[in-house]
């Protein structure tokens, strides 16, 4: 018999959210009530479901397209503990911008970094990326601090921004 393990990692309330959603809960049926379907012939409770059963993490936090995967709070916060402490400030600075977008040579000197510095540290963000999309699938999240060349400034998604405020760190 093939077994399954599921590891699911996050907050308290996006693990629940999530063993909500793989359980058939929705926000409609109401927040005490978790909807478990019939058990399939065969199987006894405590015995671990197919893989056809159980959805991949991917598709209980996508949206309506697949085709289009933007920044959330999940995502976020996976991508947030691999970088390193002067990209998440800089980008924590920029989402306090108006517009997501600050020059760069005002978040240089905000920041007291030089330009080689700055981009070093935020080359954080690439390799935050990868590891994300090797644990949650492939995902193909925009990269969430882009440098404009031509104004000269750097730009913050703005997905990306929103789940900072969401999550209360921006």
């Amino acid at each position: 018999m093939a077994h399954i393990t599921v590891t699911i990692e996050g907050e308290v309330n996006e693990v629940i959210a999530t063993l909500k959603g793989m359980a058939g809960w929705s926000p409609s049926e109401g927040a005490n009530e978790v909807i478990v379907d019939e058990i399939p012939s065969g199987l006894s409770a405590s015995e671990p479901l197919p893989a056809e059963a159980v959805a991949p993490e991917s598709a209980i936090n996508a949206p309506a397209d697949p085709a289009v995967v933007v920044w959330n709070a999940s995502y976020l916060t996976t991508f947030w503990r691999n970088l390193s402490d002067t990209a998440r400030e800089a980008m924590i600075r920029v989402s306090r911008s108006p517009n997501h977008t600050q020059k760069r040579a005002q978040l240089m000197h905000t920041l007291r970094l030089s330009q080689r510095e700055l981009s070093g540290s935020l080359s954080s963000q690439g390799h935050s990326l990868n590891r994300l999309k090797r644990r949650r699938g492939d995902l193909d999240l925009p990269r969430p601090l882009i440098y404009d060349r031509a104004e000269d400034a750097y730009v913050l998604d703005s997905n990306f921004a929103e789940a900072l405020r969401e999550l209360g760190m921006s």
